[in-house]
């Protein structure tokens, strides 16, 4: 890469796409992470301004001044780096000149200062980036899903992209059925849909399935997985030491009754990191912390991606070595946030009660040393605590509680509640004032709807892995925030912008780069989806003794859960798994039985093959067969007992990679 190449890109560009990755590759192992030599770090600009033990690392504007470029000249002494193997080459050198040429002089930014003084640097940095300004700023006569437009276009103009056409009525609502309602349309639904000629038939259908009960059950399938993982024990097999199962249990409803509420996402997380229901109607919201059973490492790691958008368990041994903003005491101080907590079987029910004292652990970093565990987390809030002198024993009192904890071997009437509760300050710290945590749901809802987030993986949101469309999201958050962290609002705006209408064919010979967002989303369907949608094209219904097909629903749903656990995936790979669960499952067999009035059935009962090919196209995929489709399945159909052809029809378009798709 030469330095000309280079050249057109701005500092802060530069750095980012530039200089970051050759410094990471020449200089981080001695300057960041666990080591910094010459107490220099070289991971932000910030750090590099601050300096080390020969002061600022650069001169803003003077590459001639700046130690970093001056030390990795040849015959330079000293001379970085140390390491032979590691040297730059000269275009490198020519990259570090030309980006320290086009960051602003410290004069500029700042006026007179000291050069030799690092204090400058935070401002320094600030200001740099409020000099940085955006390409555009959203108007206050442009609606929501207007101002998510022109951000996504500006992206395409960058990127020399164009966008496909909008997409048909017959693809919109696939697709915004599987998104909003976690299954394909009934061909009633889809009939009445086509058959509207309204220009606002599409706002109105979006509407129409926000206020629906498949919308609140499918987000709340999403968010059992997102927040409690997948669990694919059958139901049978599952611990006996919860009171139920989850599935029948508060939990589900409480994430049901929270979506259909459109309960605001901080005061759902809040509920559920404290764990102390003021209502029976949240008593669900306790199997959070429950159900990792006293396991305050787990309960941390479970925390982090919804309140921060990054998974940190690498950190609980060393600062993260790719994202170093995670830190070591970031996950200590997360997991001490926890440990005062113990699960209780209490007169209301289960419980997670919290002690006044105790709790106190240290962690050993990489150097050996032990560090104690402060209340201090990766958005940068703190919470101030007296830790006992070395040697003193804690005594624990009454007075100490809200809610005392009951006299030794009584059953608690509710769980314990401190005066002072950890769990209340880390609510506090997480879900007021507190942007990635609308960040991270902004993101995990675009990646949703648009098949990948703006920062992609969804659970990677450092400052290395940077979004696609930065002030987008920036936005994207900011309005999440202003609304009340109205979780239908953003999803509506969402839904009805042009980037999610678009076709899903691209434009041209070849597809745009996926972070261009310039085609319609090619999704495989989550194991919610498929489990619904296959019901649906089947006519399954449950019978008078609630079974479907002779099984329980739950049965059903775990079966597919089992073979495509996978949400929010970095990438998608069918399995062996897959294909062998979908060709040689005696369950999918019994869905294309023919029964009562299901689809096998009805197509059983048309007169001809022919009649019986479109309708099955119809019922499947939500379209017509081309000419050439329907002859083919015409044609399978005439050479076979009609229960026979039509299973065999209905399972080739189940399983094709149109169905499993939404597109």
């Amino acid at each position: 890469m030469l330095a000309s190449d280079a050249a057109p890109l701005p500092a802060a560009d530069l750095w980012r796409t530039r200089v970051e990755p050759l410094l990471e590759r020449h200089c981080f192992k001695c300057h960041g992470g666990v080591q910094q030599k010459a107490d220099l770090d070289l991971r932000s600009l910030d750090t590099i301004l601050r300096g080390g033990e020969n002061g600022p690392a650069i001169m803003p504007g003077r590459p001639e001044r700046s130690h970093l470029y001056q030390f990795v000249q040849p015959g330079a002494d000293p001379h970085m780096p140390l390491d032979e193997k590691k040297q730059l080459s000269g275009e490198d050198i020519a990259l570090l000149k030309t980006w320290i040429q086009k960051l602003p002089p410290v004069e500029r930014l700042l006026g007179a200062c000291s050069a030799t003084n690092a204090a400058w640097a935070g401002e320094y940095v600030a200001r740099f980036k409020e000099s940085q300004k955006p390409v555009w700023t959203p108007s206050a006569k442009l609606t929501p899903r207007g101002i998510i437009d022109r951000f996504i276009a500006l992206g395409w103009k960058e990127r020399n992209v164009k966008p496909s056409s909008l997409c048909d009525d017959r693809t919109f609502i696939r697709r915004v059925y599987l998104d909003l309602a976690g299954r394909i349309p009934t061909p009633t639904e889809a009939g009445a849909f086509l058959a509207d000629r309204r220009r606002d038939r599409r706002v109105r259908l979006v509407e129409t399935l926000l206020a629906g009960d498949d919308f609140a059950r499918h987000l709340r399938d999403i968010f059992d997985v997102v927040l409690m993982e997948r669990r694919l024990e059958p139901m049978e097999n599952q611990r006996r030491d919860r009171q139920t199962p989850r599935r029948d249990d508060r939990w589900f409803r409480f994430l049901e009754d929270a979506f259909r509420a459109n309960r605001p996402w901080n005061e759902i997380v809040r509920d559920l990191i404290l764990a102390r229901p003021a209502e029976e109607t949240g008593r669900g919201a306790v199997w959070f912390l429950y159900e990792r059973n006293n396991n305050y490492q787990a309960m941390a790691e479970a925390v982090a991606p919804v309140a921060f958008g990054v998974q940190f368990k690498c950190a609980q041994c060393h600062n993260d070595p790719l994202a170093w903003e995670i830190e070591q005491r970031h996950y200590w101080g997360l997991v001490a946030a926890f440990n005062r907590s113990k699960n209780v079987d209490t007169a209301e029910g289960i419980g997670v009660a919290e002690s006044a004292i105790g709790g106190f652990i240290n962690f050993q970093n990489l150097r050996k040393e032990s560090q104690p565990a402060q209340l201090a987390f990766l958005n940068g809030k703190s919470v101030e605590e007296k830790r006992p002198a070395e040697g003193e024993k804690e005594t624990d009192a009454p007075d100490f509680y809200l809610v005392p904890p009951p006299k030794e071997k009584e059953k608690p009437a509710r769980p314990s509640v401190p005066k002072f509760s950890r769990r209340v300050a880390l609510a506090e710290a997480l879900t007021r004032e507190n942007p990635m945590l609308a960040r991270a749901f902004v993101n995990r809802m675009w990646a949703l709807l648009m098949g990948r987030g703006l920062v992609h993986p969804v659970d990677q949101m450092t400052a290395r892995n940077r979004p696609s469309h930065p002030d987008l999201l920036d936005w994207l958050t900011q309005d999440f925030e202003r609304s009340g962290y109205d979780i239908k609002d953003l999803i509506r705006n969402l839904v009805l912008t042009r980037v999610y209408q678009l076709d899903s064919r691209p434009r041209g010979n070849s597809a745009p780069p996926p972070e261009a967002f310039a085609r319609g989303p090619e999704k495989p369907l989550s194991a919610e989806q498929l489990y619904g949608s296959f019901l649906v094209a089947t006519g399954s219904a449950a019978d008078d003794a609630g079974k479907i097909a002779g099984h329980d629903e739950n049965e059903i749903r775990n079966a597919f859960a089992a073979r495509f656990p996978d949400l929010f995936a970095p990438d998608y790979n069918a399995s062996l798994q897959q294909a062998t669960f979908l060709s040689n499952s005696p369950l999918i067999d019994e869905l294309l039985g023919k029964r009562g009035t299901n689809t096998t059935a009805r197509l059983v009962a048309l007169a001809s093959p022919g009649e019986r090919a479109i309708e099955a196209f119809r019922i499947v995929l939500g379209r017509e067969p081309d000419r050439q489709e329907r002859e083919r399945a015409a044609g399978f159909l005439s050479g076979k007992a009609p229960e026979t052809g039509t299973r065999g029809l209905l399972w080739a378009l189940l399983t094709s990679t149109e169905f499993q798709m939404n597109h």
